[in-house]
């Protein structure tokens, strides 16, 4: 593979006899040169490295930490190794804490540096490819069952972002927190041009207003009280990319000027800098808020509101969709199965009933977490009604006695009491199950007597013409 000037090699070597050697045989490469680690971390923020060609002899940081740090912050660069052969024992743990390979420092290895350069970029592009697969793999059967959904507005949503997703234009999702806002956001990122490049993500909600516009924006190095070295704002992180602004509502006003100049001008300005740096982002923001309702409390900008609100999609919450309660029970259990490494569990159609009667003001996010809780307690095991923890079932016991209330309007029985005791029953059948048939511990539990709890059991199991007239 022949090098290409757009491939850069940064080197790391405070030795100026090695830094004139190992240049004539970069040639090819764009070449950029630290002589400590500071200089190291200040390019890579300043440019786009591909390959580290790194010296563990450092005359500031030792060259394993200053590797550590390199490793957690940049997972996209390469890391070459090269030293004398008294430091082998140091460049073998390089490889163990993330480096690629190292190198004795020998004219047989400056030689080659070119192939090895090409293989350490080889296994970039590999794992590159990989980590998308992998995160492909991930959402793969979560987007099948969006496509499945049932939703009305769920599939008009999802086959508008379809038409959208290879365009530039602006997104804005709203819908209530756990709804899946930041799953049609990967999902339109994937399907787009922009799908070989960054997807960053920003809580807007979750950053405090003091620390929003250096984590949008980046800062230099001693921009403010505390700014010890320089840091890349997400913005110029996504470029190229796509950067999803979740709970984009929270934006405080000041942080909303600087974001329309973004859009407006294609270009960021780090706090401390007044070198402007052009950004290439499609924006997608999402809010649980009604942002037309925030602009005529003048909360928020309405210039900004008209840049955002180019392509605008309601996500219908959970409740609005109970009959993909079933499919997405199923797919959660499977998932966190894998999590725990343990057998999913199956659940009853009792059980399922209970789960869709359940108004989840979680949404999918509260779902997913019961499912979780409930695979690691039954794993492998048959999910049945008295499983389903008691805060989740009030309303399905409910929806049952207005059902049985309903169904025997015509008839000649209070159909008030009835319904009162079908509910009272299976509520009390319930606790004594979820007390292990333990009738003493239901009754402290309902605030009731043992022997109430004893005729409501009897009256659920006795034939119908042989139940006592007063459960009491």
């Amino acid at each position: 593979m022949q090098p290409t000037a757009r491939t850069t090699v940064l080197v790391v070597d405070d030795e100026p006899a090695f830094q004139e050697t190992i240049a004539r045989y970069l040639k090819g490469y764009r070449r950029l040169v630290a002589h400590n680690g500071w200089q190291a971390m200040d390019m890579l923020a300043k440019h786009q490295v591909h390959v580290v060609l790194l010296d563990l002899n450092l005359p500031d940081v030792p060259g394993l930490k200053l590797l550590a740090q390199l490793r957690a912050e940049r997972e996209d660069v390469e890391i070459l190794v090269v030293t004398s052969h008294s430091e082998i024992g140091n460049a073998v743990q390089a490889v163990k804490l993330g480096a690629f390979d190292f190198l004795a420092k020998t004219y047989e290895n400056y030689v080659q540096i070119g192939t090895h350069i090409e293989r350490a970029l080889e296994h970039r592009r590999v794992r590159n490819a990989s980590l998308v697969a992998r995160m492909e793999d991930r959402f793969r059967e979560s987007f099948a069952l969006l496509e499945r959904t049932q939703s009305e507005e769920l599939s008009t949503a999802l086959d508008t972002l379809r038409k959208v997703a290879a365009t530039p234009l602006t997104v804005l999702l709203e819908g209530e927190s756990g709804v899946g806002k930041e799953l049609l956001t990967r999902l339109v990122h994937l399907q787009s041009d922009r799908s070989h490049r960054p997807l960053v993500t920003v809580n807007v909600g979750a950053i405090p207003p003091s620390l929003l516009e250096s984590t949008l924006f980046g800062h230099e190095k001693g921009a403010f009280t505390g700014a010890d070295k320089q840091r890349i704002g997400k913005f110029e992180l996504a470029d190229g990319g796509t950067l999803f602004l979740d709970e984009i509502g929270e934006l405080g006003r000041e942080a909303q000027v600087k974001i329309l100049r973004v859009l407006q001008e294609r270009e960021v300005e780090r706090l401390g800098s007044v070198e402007p740096r052009p950004v290439d982002v499609r924006i997608i923001g999402a809010t649980n808020k009604d942002l037309e309702a925030e602009v005529k409390a003048g909360r928020f900008r309405e210039d900004l509101f008209f840049r955002l609100n180019v392509v605008r999609l309601r996500v219908p919450p959970l409740r609005q969709r109970r009959k993909d309660i079933p499919e997405l029970v199923s797919h959660l259990a499977e998932r966190a199965a894998k999590t725990l490494r343990r057998e999913p569990p199956t659940f009853t159609q009792e059980a399922l009933r209970a789960l869709e009667a359940y108004p989840w003001p979680g949404n999918v996010r509260e779902l997913e977490n019961l499912v979780m809780r409930l695979t690691a307690f039954h794993p492998g095991g048959l999910i049945r009604f008295a499983d389903i923890p008691i805060e989740y079932c009030v309303e399905r016991l409910g929806t049952l006695a207005r059902w049985h209330a309903e169904r025997r309007r015509s008839e000649e029985a209070s159909l008030y009491d009835l319904a009162t005791k079908h509910f009272e029953r299976y509520f009390v059948k319930h606790v004594v199950e979820r007390c292990g048939g333990n009738m003493a511990e239901a009754s402290r539990q309902l605030g009731v007597s043992y022997a109430t709890v004893k005729n409501k059991m009897y009256a659920l199991l006795a034939p119908d013409d042989d139940r006592p007239g007063s459960d009491d």
